[in-house]
């Protein structure tokens, strides 16, 4: 199978001069949110703190550009490095080709291997969020006295490669656990969040569909369980349009346009791109034992969420969705990167579903 080439794309230095003009619309909204968010909705973010740090990414997201946010970003590799001195633990990197590395987090002899997806639109790195994230799934398991080891992907960021690049990159992070750690199936989850939740439906798509461009990778039985959190399985730029109230959410319908014609390329959106589109009956032969899939209320993305699980569950009975309370997208994690330090519904739900799976 061939990979596409990565042509590495520099942010021009008009791009550079912009970001500092931008800097200035995004203070200006947080000090205007700050001021109204004194009274807020029920769909609004449940604290002034997140109403503010909401508002100030809906801004950021909305006004730079996938290049400019890449520049100002810490990319995930460095990210790593980082989290592993703060944590005084030894990293450990493994090249798996094609362009990816992945990250250990925890010890990589436990029993069970979570395989992680993040998120941020193809385009943006993990943030440090996603490692203490892990970190305290990894916590909540040991102490329920279940064993777990998180592998976090690095893959090559949009628009510098673009589909399949990512998912054959998902699928061989899946193939070296199986192959190389000799890990059964039985022993592993994958999990993901946003485009990385794509990325999850994308390789039990693949393992169930072989993808025309990527290696075949079969199993000899079902892996223990997938998770998604505010899954992206449908990139269609028509978001947007929709009369959507997103005040309370951190991204807003704007963004997917720009974010998936940098994934997307030249390439025709498909089943494996846009889960949303296919027939119930693609998903009756996943071969994972259950599916969770996790949303806010305020996010954005609810209306498409529900339609894909109500999909989801007619090829493949063995799901549940859970909703989080006034939560917006990816709050588990993206609450923890702002400094909210308040446990979210979804980080509780999917904790107690690992302890039950494992």
């Amino acid at each position: 199978m061939q990979t596409k080439t990565v042509v590495k794309q520099r942010l021009s230095l008009v791009g550079k001069l912009d970001v500092l003009p931008a800097l200035v619309s995004i203070i200006s909204t947080a000090l205007f949110s700050a001021l109204t968010g004194i009274t807020r909705s029920q769909q609004d973010a449940p604290s002034l703190f997140l109403h503010v740090a909401y508002a100030i990414l809906r801004k950021a997201t909305q006004r730079l550009s996938p290049l400019q946010l890449q520049w100002i970003s810490p990319a995930t590799d460095v990210l790593y490095e980082r989290y592993a001195r703060s944590a005084r633990v030894k990293p450990e990197t493994v090249d798996l080709g094609h362009g990816a590395k992945g990250h250990w987090i925890g010890d990589k002899h436990a029993q069970n291997v979570l395989i992680w997806y993040h998120g941020g639109g193809f385009c943006l790195p993990a943030n440090i969020g996603y490692f203490k994230f892990w970190a305290q799934l990894i916590k909540s398991s040991r102490a329920a006295g279940k064993d777990v080891a998180v592998f976090a992907l690095t893959y090559t960021l949009a628009p510098h490669a673009q589909y399949p690049t990512q998912l054959t990159q998902a699928v061989e992070a899946l193939r070296y656990i199986l192959t190389q750690t000799h890990c059964c199936p039985a022993r592993v989850l994958l999990g993901g969040d946003s485009a990385g939740g794509n990325l999850v439906v994308g390789v039990l798509s693949h393992l169930a569909h072989p993808h025309p461009a990527i290696a075949e990778l079969k199993l000899a039985e079902p892996l223990a369980g997938a998770a998604a959190i505010a899954p992206w399985t449908s990139l269609d730029e028509n978001h947007s349009e929709q009369d959507i109230y997103y005040g309370g959410d951190l991204i807003t319908p704007y963004v997917g346009g720009p974010w998936s014609r940098a994934y997307l390329g030249s390439a025709t959106r498909d089943y494996y791109t846009d889960a949303s589109d296919a027939p119930s009956s693609w998903f009756k032969d996943f071969p994972v034992k259950q599916i969770l899939v996790l949303g806010g209320q305020n996010e954005v993305l609810m209306p498409v969420i529900e339609d894909f699980v109500q999909k989801l569950k007619a090829g493949f009975p063995a799901v549940e969705l859970f909703i989080g309370r006034r939560e917006a997208h990816v709050a588990p994690v993206y609450n923890i990167y702002v400094g909210d330090k308040t446990e979210t519904e979804q980080g509780k739900k999917l904790k107690s579903w690992l302890r039950d799976v494992l």
